[in-house]
């Protein structure tokens, strides 16, 4: 049975806690801006997703995370060119839809401050993430935890997951195996 959990705050459709990721305070709030602009901007159509748009968008977005999370004004500045350079030109071209929110936590029971949520956007060939974080090893677990959910639901799923890097700028493409669930005998 595919386990679908209830809304996240603002955030629309099925909602996958997974343990095991920590990420900087700082990096979490980036990526909170992250979480918004793509949830608002995939609410057009591709042909709607002009580049004055996705800029408004993203400055809105932007103005909500505090310049306090920066050790000088200029950094704050400077990954706001870095990231808007990196997925707004991909989030104009995004083919796929939310299909929903996936949650990194430290600890499984307990609220803990290392949680952050990622949305998922699903396209006919693949899962698409776009996440705050350049440490290899943290996004092949990020890729792990979501190969882990497909491989439990039941639903019909991509073949592949896309992990886009917005702190590097470098995107990989992991290919989910699935398992033949029919019964045998």
């Amino acid at each position: 049975m595919e386990e679908q959990f209830d809304s996240f705050f603002k955030q629309e459709g099925p909602f996958y806690p997974v343990q095991g990721f920590k990420m900087d305070s700082w990096k979490r709030a980036v990526q909170d801006v992250i979480n918004e602009v793509a949830a608002d901007v995939l609410k057009y159509k591709q042909e709607e997703r002009t580049a004055v748009l996705l800029t408004d968008v993203f400055k809105e977005k932007w103005q909500m995370l505090s310049p306090l999370w920066f050790r000088h004004n200029t950094s704050y500045y400077l990954w706001l060119v870095h990231v808007s350079g990196l997925l707004l030109p991909f989030l104009e071209k995004e083919p796929g839809d939310m299909a929903g929110w996936i949650q990194y936590r430290e600890y499984p029971k307990a609220w803990s401050r290392q949680h952050f949520t990622v949305p998922i956007i699903k396209d006919n060939e693949c899962f698409t993430i776009y996440i705050f974080e350049k440490n290899e090893k943290l996004l092949t677990k990020a890729a792990e935890a979501m190969a882990l959910n497909v491989h439990y639901s039941e639903g019909e799923s991509p073949e592949y997951l896309q992990l886009r890097s917005m702190e590097n700028g470098r995107t990989a493409l992991y290919r989910i195996t699935h398992t033949d669930r029919r019964k045998q005998g």
